[in-house]
């Protein structure tokens, strides 16, 4: 599989060089913000539009892709979806190994959920991304999650006593194991796959595991139901995230974080929105330091993309730390 949207950059570039050579338009990038010699798609998509430049304008050809693993995971699917299959993938224990790879610069850039459908916000690793040093958000992927059932070939559903998964995974299939599978104990893994391993290696038919369909091949698991999510809009959110923020302009999304008392964020969500910027969420996380103040993620988007300027004015609001600009892509 080949990077996302490879294919339409090349023809944007090519469209883009014939448009430079043909009316002499070689000076009008100049200003922008140049790329870095290990970003070379920038400059020409910059060039073809400013305005909308792909999901992955400022990244490169091949590099390196931390996740939460093991193999298997939701969260390596949305990395494949986001980078192609030509990247090294560098699957953690943890959301905070990965960013801890990125802020060393061991990884080019780590792959982390940030919200799903019907969990919610998953809080452990916003915390996580919020605490890493020195990273950006430069992407976003959006996931559909099909939440499988498996276990060892011949498993008898009536005798299952344990079934294991991330805590989102249990949550999003309360309610069919409610119906399904009310006696057996619901058990937390460390991820999805994780859990599906466990199963594998266990070799106890009485315990199965929920997990995303690939973790069944992967794991030479027998898959026992397919999609035992609550509805077919299941869906989880990824950032995609880099110590180097992306530059060009327009990309439609943007996140801040503000660290203030309660009481202050409406004052600082009408001054982001007041240049037509749309409030897409807020998660608030406890500041930890006294009760009633909270860090809390701001996402905006931006119709026609933010601007350097938006960006700026963003910026110069009081209590709002900028944390990137990105494009999403949907699966």
């Amino acid at each position: 599989m080949s990077r996302y949207g490879k294919k339409r950059i090349g023809i944007v570039k090519a469209l883009a060089c014939a448009l430079v050579l043909a009316l002499g338009l070689a000076g009008c990038a100049q200003g922008q913000a140049g790329p870095s010699s290990a970003q070379p798609q920038a400059s020409a998509t910059s060039l073809a539009s400013a305005e909308a430049p792909s999901p992955v304008a400022e990244i490169a050809d091949v590099t390196t892709v931390a996740y939460l693993g093991p193999e298997g995971t939701y969260t390596e699917e949305a990395a494949k979806l986001f980078f192609g299959d030509n990247d090294e993938m560098m699957p953690q224990a943890t959301v905070a190994d990965a960013l801890a790879l990125v802020a060393e610069g061991k990884a080019a850039y780590a792959v982390i959920p940030q919200e799903n459908t019907l969990g919610g916000p998953v809080t452990d690793y916003i915390d996580a991304f919020l605490a890493a040093d020195n990273v950006s958000v430069v992407g976003e992927v959006v996931l559909p999650i099909r939440q499988t059932l498996m276990g060892l070939a011949g498993t008898d559903l009536s005798k299952v006593t344990r079934v294991l998964s991330h805590k989102q995974g249990l949550a999003q299939s309360a309610a069919w194991l409610d119906e399904n599978l009310p006696n057996a104990e619901r058990v937390e893994a460390a991820s999805t796959a994780a859990a599906a391993r466990e199963v594998a290696e266990g070799g106890d038919s009485t315990q199965v595991a929920i997990a995303a369909p690939g973790a069944a091949d992967l794991y030479k698991l027998e898959v026992l139901k397919e999609n035992v999510s609550q509805t077919d809009a299941n869906k989880t959110r990824f950032y995609v995230v880099s110590k180097r923020a992306n530059e060009l302009p327009g990309y439609e999304g943007a996140v801040f974080a503000a660290r203030i008392a309660a009481d202050k964020l409406p004052g600082v969500l009408d001054a982001a929105c007041s240049e037509g910027a749309k409030l897409v969420c807020v998660h608030d996380r406890p500041e930890k330091s006294a009760l009633g103040t909270y860090r809390y993620v701001v996402e905006l988007e931006r119709e026609n993309g933010f601007s350097d300027e938006e960006i700026s004015r963003l910026k110069g609001i009081d209590a709002l730390e900028y944390l990137g600009r990105y494009s999403r892509i949907e699966g």
